[in-house]
């Protein structure tokens, strides 16, 4: 069904259908579900994905609203941005324009951690450089409740942001945010850095989904001319601020392994190990001080 389903009184059966046919026109991968999801938001009812409930009619305006909606979908513009939250880890997180949409890729990080520290009750300082959303940071501290932590951005715009993701998340007490060029303005030591810096080359940015091309903050992506500039500013910054047993938990792009790992080597940081996404590429690698192992 291509015709507006403004145009009468319509059931969710019709609207589902309608905007299916268009998020398949706009080459959506998962049209239906995004279908659903996006009535959920509009009706008000976002955990809703109206199964069994095909015959329950829209009012003009909800109608209206959904329109207008999918349009926006269909322009590419993430799910996540369009409802304002993305689930990351088993936290809702607040999304803008400054900040990086959190990737499930992301998560090897948190389970990396997990692996490495099996005690959830031990005590650990957490540094997280480039916080954006404070996802990483957010969700290490959720899951070791004795811990403590430090988020840093270099956008005031993030540091808003990822203070008001801890408070909605109960985590306001555990975490600082500082407004920070990398770590510049850190003069501690910690027991686990955490980090997932940009790291697409420049010239490579134009050929990325629209999703990211189009709605993630360029400065988030942008790792320069060989995408591996970031690391390079970091590294001397993470052998500064680990703590002589600490660990680091580096997200990298899937072909940066060895470049990243001699990075790191130059500082005196040894790569432990490497793990893989869900996609199996390599993207989160484990580094120590060199001389302790």
């Amino acid at each position: 069904m291509h015709s507006d389903p403004t145009k009468n009184t319509t059931s969710v059966k019709i609207v589902l259908e309608w905007a299916k046919e268009k998020l398949l026109g706009a080459q959506i991968e998962s049209p239906i579900l995004d279908a659903r999801l996006l009535l959920g938001f509009t009706l008000g009812t976002p955990h809703a994905r109206f199964y069994g409930l095909e015959d329950k009619i829209l009012t003009r305006s909800q109608a209206d609203n959904y329109v207008k909606v999918i349009e926006r979908r269909c322009t590419r513009e993430p799910v996540s941005r369009i409802i304002g939250t993305r689930g990351f880890w088993n936290l809702t997180l607040r999304l803008n324009l400054s900040s990086l949409d959190p990737r499930p890729d992301s998560e090897i990080l948190i389970e990396s951690i997990l692996r490495a520290f099996p005690d959830k009750a031990t005590n650990l300082k957490f540094i997280d450089f480039g916080t954006g959303t404070g996802c990483l940071l957010l969700s290490a501290l959720y899951e070791f409740p004795n811990s403590n932590g430090v988020g840093v951005d270099i956008s005031n715009e993030c540091i808003k942001l990822a203070k008001e993701n801890a408070i909605l998340n109960g985590l306001g007490q555990r975490s600082l945010f500082i407004e920070s060029d990398w770590g510049r303005e850190v003069t501690d030591k910690f027991d686990v850095i955490i980090a997932n810096p940009p790291y697409i080359q420049s010239d490579t940015i134009p050929t990325l989904d629209p999703e990211v091309k189009n709605f993630d903050p360029h400065l988030a992506l942008n790792g320069g001319p060989d995408g591996l500039s970031c690391y390079r500013k970091l590294a001397p910054q993470f052998a500064a601020v680990l703590k002589e047993r600490g660990l680091i938990f580096l997200e990298i792009g899937y072909n940066q392994l060895e470049s990243v790992a001699s990075i790191m080597e130059h500082s005196g940081l040894k790569c432990l190990q490497i793990n893989q996404d869900l996609g199996k590429r390599d993207r989160c690698l484990v580094l120590a001080h060199h001389h302790q192992y």
